[in-house]
């Protein structure tokens, strides 16, 4: 009798492996999904599968795909590899997700119009692509308290620096590195150019619960168009080597 309980505990669980291992993608957005998310193109599973849109809050995700690691179950994650597009803009890497919510990101790229972020910090229009490089990032409580990575904007340009059209201002690249930082609560990311008319040292520093605060030194080249050079008079009075001072502080 003790032998066929075992027989059939096993026989469940492994019904359960494969009901749940092959369960459709598509019922999981047709049922389990808010309104506010749809899916089209759904195929695979809810482990392994992919959509060919997934339109949610207000966003439009393209060639989506995943392909969730059941290894990771047996730590308390949900976790995997994705890649996603949306407009111009990519995203892939593996990501887990705990039972207490500590979302983590790993070996992740992803790469999107400057523009597209340019709103949420309530700067002037801006142009340019911006690449990022994440190695590792830990959030806790909806903020990040460990990140490693870097980010590069490439054609950077301001409508404040040209005469009604937007003026180039180069390459810039910003580093972050939290092993490195004694403060816990606060991320400092390293800005520097990497070639352009313009040159541009500087920190963005993020804190708690989403506020920012940017400074950087910019100077023109000496090859730097003259145009480009008159009108860094925007940011005020040149400092004793030339170079002037923009600051910008908010929150998210």
């Amino acid at each position: 009798m003790q032998k066929h309980k075992k027989l059939l505990t096993l026989g469940i669980a492994c019904f359960l492996l494969f009901f749940f291992t092959l369960f459709p993608a598509r019922v999981v957005f047709a049922v389990f999904m808010p309104d506010s998310v749809q899916g089209y193109g759904v195929q695979g599973s809810i482990w392994n599968g992919s959509a060919r849109i997934i339109n949610a809050g207000g966003q439009q995700l393209r060639n989506t795909e995943w392909d969730i690691a059941l290894s990771h179950l047996l730590l308390g994650q949900l976790g995997g590899d994705f890649k996603t597009r949306w407009g111009s803009g990519f995203a892939e890497g593996f990501g887990t997700i705990s039972m207490a919510g500590t979302v983590r990101l790993i070996d992740a790229q992803a790469s999107f119009d400057v523009a597209t972020v340019s709103s949420m910090f309530g700067t002037p229009q801006i142009g340019g692509q911006i690449s990022i490089t994440i190695n590792n990032l830990e959030i806790v409580s909806n903020w990040p308290h460990k990140l490693t990575g870097s980010g590069n904007i490439r054609n950077l340009s301001s409508p404040l620096m040209g005469s009604g059209a937007a003026g180039q201002i180069g390459n810039v690249s910003i580093e972050f590195d939290t092993d490195t930082e004694t403060d816990t609560e606060s991320i400092t990311g390293l800005i520097k150019d990497s070639g352009g008319p313009l040159e541009l040292t500087g920190t963005l520093l993020l804190t708690p619960p989403g506020n920012y605060d940017l400074d950087t030194r910019i100077k023109a080249r000496p090859n730097a168009p003259q145009e480009l050079q008159d009108n860094l008079g925007f940011l005020g009075s040149p400092e004793s080597d030339g170079s002037h001072i923009f600051k910008l502080a908010g929150s998210i």
